[in-house]
């Protein structure tokens, strides 16, 4: 028995140091410039500094630093700044992410077992490759901001700040991230209707134009009355989109067999899935053209909203019309099997919109129209899961603002056939 310990104890040692040498040899990141991501950068220039952004893929990610960050929740967004002004600015990536990793803290959760060898040379690799704190007059710097993960879109914000806040550089990109199969993808080089169809309207005009809107989406048969449409926007994608990924809310993935089976599983166990697909409905003779979320504690509750571009445009700004509700939970019908709950007082996340848009800094003016008709407790109505509602049977209409706005400026917009709120 010792004779065998004695003999076991050797190739025990053998396979540690094998352990100890894998791990080292498993640290191998490629050069930046090698990896591509930068091909994808997007700038943008506030006087004379320029800003350029990339947030990484997980593979990319894996091939700049060597490491699976994504599993920690990490992901690194690479920043280059230009400054060709006489002054020098601290850069905040505070603004980007309130709860980012330093370098070091990054390098902690890429670390191996037993390998302190290959752990050194992540840290100092991570501490080469961090964002400067500032960039000084004249100079270039570039490096990686360790953010929160987010899959397909991700909004990065970035401030620079210059003696004291007298100078203030802002800038604002959403970053797309090529890891995720988003519904928002299917709009990518799509022309949805011919420049013939689309009708130019004023104030006047669209007020008219969102009263005589249907009600409601129809549902997954493309016959039966739905949720209402409640909700309608006026202004450019570019503008849009960037204020809903500032306040949090995410891309959904397309709807295929994965998708489905990964939300059945955060159903089941209770998980949260940032990214659940939403279910087809149809305005237009089609189903919603990209759907948004912000996902709560799991699945079964989040706020969801549907947006379809309309065939017009106001002073001439895109319009979206939209129809967005709250999750509260999962039941059994008998068109789907299953379906989500929803909050049935559906003014509730209509106004949660508002709130969102008047904190976004994209909101110039909002109004409420007619056009959904008012629904009581008494005498509700059903969606297309037989899911019973109630509302005042207003629709929230929003124009955006191309530049920052704070919500203390925003104008409330009085239609006259609205009721007193």
């Amino acid at each position: 028995m010792k004779e065998t310990m004695r003999a076991s104890r050797p190739r025990a040692m053998m396979a540690a140091a094998s352990f100890l040498i894998a791990g080292c040899a498993s640290f191998h990141p490629q050069p930046l410039d090698q990896v591509g991501f930068e091909q994808r950068a997007q700038s943008g220039t506030d006087g004379q500094v320029t800003v350029s952004v990339t947030a990484l893929s997980v593979d990319e990610a894996r091939a700049a630093l060597g490491v699976d960050l994504a599993s920690a929740g990490i992901q690194p967004v690479w920043v280059k700044v230009e400054n060709r002004e006489a002054i020098g600015y601290m850069i905040t990536p505070i603004v980007m992410d309130h709860e980012y990793f330093s370098p070091m803290e990054a390098a902690w959760h890429a670390h191996g077992s037993l390998s302190g060898e290959t752990n050194a040379r992540i840290d100092a690799y991570f501490r080469k490759l961090g964002l400067a704190e500032r960039v000084g007059p004249g100079e270039t710097v570039s490096g990686f901001v360790f953010t929160n993960l987010d899959k397909g879109v991700k909004y990065v914000n970035l401030e620079l700040i210059g003696n004291g806040v007298q100078q203030l550089r802002r800038y604002g990109f959403l970053a797309k991230v090529p890891d995720l199969d988003a519904d928002y993808l299917q709009l990518e080089g799509k022309s949805l209707y011919a420049e013939n169809e689309i009708k130019e309207l004023d104030e006047a005009s669209l007020h008219a134009w969102v009263e005589q809107l249907p009600c409601c989406v129809l549902g997954g048969d493309r016959k039966t009355p739905g949720d209402p449409l409640n909700v309608v926007f006026a202004g450019e994608r570019a503008v849009l989109f960037p204020a809903l990924a500032r306040r949090g809310w995410h891309a959904t993935v397309a709807v295929t067999a994965g998708s489905v089976e990964r939300t059945i599983e955060s159903s089941v166990f209770d998980s949260r899935y940032r990214y659940g697909p939403v279910s087809p409905l149809y305005v237009f003779g089609r189903h919603q053209d990209i759907a948004v979320q912000k996902a709560r504690g799991d699945i079964n509750q989040r706020i969801h909203m549907r947006l379809w571009r309309a065939p017009v445009k106001v002073s001439g700004a895109p319009v979206w019309v939209g129809q967005i509700s709250r999750d509260i939970g999962v039941e059994l019908t008998r068109k789907t099997i299953t379906t989500h709950k929803i909050d049935p007082q559906v003014d509730d996340a209509r106004f949660y919109l508002l709130q969102d848009m008047f904190y976004s800094q994209s909101l110039r003016a909002y109004a409420h129209s007619l056009g959904v008709g008012a629904a009581t407790m008494q005498s509700p109505r059903f969606n297309f899961t037989d899911d019973v509602y109630w509302t005042d049977g207003l629709r929230l209409v929003m124009w955006l603002s191309v530049e920052p706005i704070g919500y203390h400026k925003v104008e409330a917009v009085r239609w006259e056939t609205v009721p007193c709120q």
